[in-house]
């Protein structure tokens, strides 16, 4: 009884690796700049880098000086085509020039975006109104890489290698012979 019910579930998580498409949901990026930090819990979808953001999940945040404000979702502002990069692209980075816009505080707008692959900067609406950083004041920020997270397929994959591994101890298991006495 026990082998049919192993093989089952091997040959259901096998599937389950096959079915689960690898796609990133949620990215989170980490920012850090004088007098500004935050972090970005961005939903995303489509099926391959580039990304469009559709959303600003919980836990999203930004400090500015000793004010902490929470990010409430998205917005309109400089230009933004709320798209990201992941992996980061070799000519854009995490986002583009255009940038990501959200909204924070009491209907205050920010925009993160790019001057190159490692440079990257924050515009507040407050600050700069036009949205632009070559005619107003933005804050220059660094950007933290967001720690890996394996994938549903990968999860699966390593359950499938443990149960095989298990399932072969299993079968080499032989009762002790103690004939020699």
């Amino acid at each position: 009884m026990k082998r049919p019910v192993i093989a089952a579930a091997i040959l259901g998580a096998a599937a389950l690796a096959g079915a689960v498409p690898a796609s990133a949901s949620v990215f989170d990026l980490s920012f850090e700049g004088t007098g500004i930090s935050g972090n970005l819990a961005l939903s995303l979808s489509g099926g391959g880098s580039p990304y469009t953001v559709t959303g600003v999940d919980a836990g999203s945040y930004m400090d500015i000086g000793s004010t902490k404000y929470t990010i409430t979702g998205l917005a309109t502002y400089a230009g933004d085509d709320q798209t990201v990069y992941t992996p980061p692209s070799s000519s854009q980075g995490y986002v583009d020039f255009a940038g990501i816009s959200m909204s924070f505080g009491t209907g205050d707008a920010l925009n993160f975006f790019a001057f190159s692959p490692t440079s990257y900067g924050v515009l507040l609406q407050d600050q700069n109104a036009v949205g632009d950083p070559f005619t107003g004041p933005y804050y220059a920020v660094t950007v933290s890489d967001p720690p890996p997270v394996p994938e549903a397929s990968t999860w699966a994959l390593m359950l499938v290698g443990f149960a095989g591994l298990w399932y072969a101890g299993y079968r080499t298991r032989r009762p002790r012979f103690d004939g020699l006495a």
